[in-house]
């Protein structure tokens, strides 16, 4: 019998080698199948490599739809997820880290890209667009955006569209073989409540649950951003935003109309299809004398004109005109309190570690993402987060409503929520500086210069931009710097992330002053 420890050594040694040759990716391969597999199987796997064929057999799926929000008797709302067998999820990751590395060393994806890359999240793309959206606050500008939604987008890829993209990035004959069996005569049967349907052809597309599936559709769109000439593009696979910062809503209208009929023609020339229903304009300002979104009429090439939205969710956060996020934080405290109400009805059921444990990772989840965003605004936004926090905290310790919160952090060894938030940028920034983070904020990080003899000249210090207003100063490229400048020497010149962890937990401890 096969020691389970064994396997999972060998196929984390497997995963992390990304080297070709003899002793590469092929050798770890059969090593991998020789130990914890049948030989048949192994000779299999090593044919599949040589031959640059995919058994059919690993191009079967059962596809499970997930619905995404909306109407549930809209199908349109539903996204097809892709069961995969698990050899071929490992034999697939294989393939994707080869690849991923080979585009990652000839710098060849877009990087206005941030799905499904290394160090690349929702968070960074989300904080590249809003500091853009901020400095131009800053600057009296107003922010058109044009949120882009795609239908069925990964399903839409045409197989050969997408060869012919991989063999412009250098891809040899092989590789473009073994793709091109991997991509053609795959089948496919829909679970549904318990319930198959017979296997079917599938003639376009790539699986969504698959390994490489996010990578070859970031590959097959990747030439899509070099359209946007007078704008700024931002893209999370397909999830597209157009946008402009300009003093008035002529140029706005402008730049970004003339950029989207450009998109949409390279849309058409891909085979993908706009998902019109879904995509929405929208304007962000903070002035005295606010002007109409109605007032920029942006249209498609059929001259119909583009829904226009007052708040609009993109990559989970929701966003409303003047950056208050306060419609984000209502989504929260409103889900937060729905699933507690719930918990309630059972907590007779759960021990203090259970009830801990509940909370910490099916709740606070929600509190964090996109904390480090949206901590800029109002004290009086933010204020339904520290209730609801607090309800938490109560649920967990089963403690009276009058019970001080200072003593349950204390009871819990959990930072108040400001702190909790500060706690999650620290960290963010510091990987910022460290890792190998997006260019598009690693841009805002640099290091201070001064022709003069300074106490701090061999201190970890970075140049803070000047700002006009006070809202300039929530901005990515001002208060990344700023705070990372405030922070102690001692802990400014950490180098190992776990030391600078603890450090900043050490620093950030809530000391209670309300007695």
């Amino acid at each position: 019998m096969v020691n389970p420890t064994d396997v999972e050594q060998v196929i984390n040694e497997l995963l992390s080698t990304s080297s070709a040759g003899p002793d590469g990716i092929e050798a770890k391969f059969i090593k991998l199948a020789s130990h914890v597999l049948c030989f048949p199987l192994a000779a299999l796997l090593n044919l599949s490599f040589t031959t640059a064929e995919v058994p059919l057999a690993w191009k079967r799926a059962k596809v499970i739809p997930l619905h995404k929000g909306g109407k549930s008797n809209d199908m349109s709302n539903y996204r097809p997820i892709s069961i995969i067998k698990s050899i071929v999820k490992v034999y697939e990751k294989i393939i994707f880290n080869q690849l991923s590395e080979y585009l990652t060393l000839n710098n060849i994806l877009s990087p206005f890209q941030s799905g499904f890359r290394k160090h690349f999240s929702t968070t960074s793309a989300l904080l590249k667009f809003t500091n853009d959206i901020f400095s131009g606050f800053d600057n009296n500008m107003l922010t058109g955006a044009l949120f882009i939604d795609l239908t069925k987008a990964f399903d839409m890829v045409d197989h050969y569209l997408l060869l012919d993209k991989l063999h412009s990035i250098g891809l040899d004959r092989s590789s473009l073989l073994w793709f091109n069996s991997y991509l053609h005569h795959r089948q496919q049967c829909v679970l549904f409540n318990g319930s198959y349907s017979i296997f079917l052809s599938v003639d376009k597309g790539i699986p969504q649950g698959s390994a490489l599936g996010p990578l070859l559709f970031s590959i097959f769109i990747n030439d899509l951003p070099t359209k946007c000439i007078y704008s700024n593009i931002q893209l999370y696979a397909d999830d597209t935003v157009i946008y402009s910062s300009k003093s008035n809503i002529v140029d706005i209208q402008h730049s970004i109309q003339h950029d989207f009929n450009s998109v949409q023609l390279w849309l058409q020339s891909n085979k993908l299809l706009l998902n019109k229903s879904k995509s929405y304009f929208m304007l962000f300002q903070k002035r005295l004398r606010p002007v109409a979104a109605s007032e920029i009429h942006l249209t498609y090439l059929d001259m119909s004109l583009i829904s226009v939205a007052e708040k609009f969710k993109y990559l989970g956060l929701w966003l409303d005109s003047s950056l208050s996020f306060s419609a984000h934080i209502q989504s929260i405290v409103h889900k937060i309190s729905y699933r507690l109400k719930l918990l309630y009805l059972s907590i007779n059921c759960f021990s203090l570690s259970v009830r801990k444990k509940i909370i910490s990772q099916l709740i606070i989840p929600t509190l964090d993402y996109g904390d480090i965003i949206y901590q800029n605004t109002t004290l009086t936004n933010l204020r339904p987060l520290n209730v609801i926090y607090n309800s938490l905290c109560r649920f967990i310790l089963r403690c009276p409503f009058r019970t001080h919160h200072c003593l349950m952090f204390q009871q819990l060894s959990w930072l108040p929520l400001s702190s909790r938030r500060q706690f999650h940028w620290l960290l963010f920034i510091f990987k910022c500086i460290n890792l190998s983070y997006p260019d598009y904020l690693k841009q805002y990080l640099t290091p201070f210069q001064s022709s003069y003899n300074l106490r701090h000249a061999d201190q970890i210090f970075f140049a803070v931009p000047r700002v006009k207003k006070q809202i300039g100063k929530y901005s990515f490229n001002y208060k990344a710097p700023s705070d990372w400048n405030n922070l102690p020497l001692s802990i400014r010149s950490l180098t190992s992330f776990f030391a600078f962890k603890n450090a900043c937990l050490v620093h950030l401890q809530h000391s209670c002053n309300c007695f």
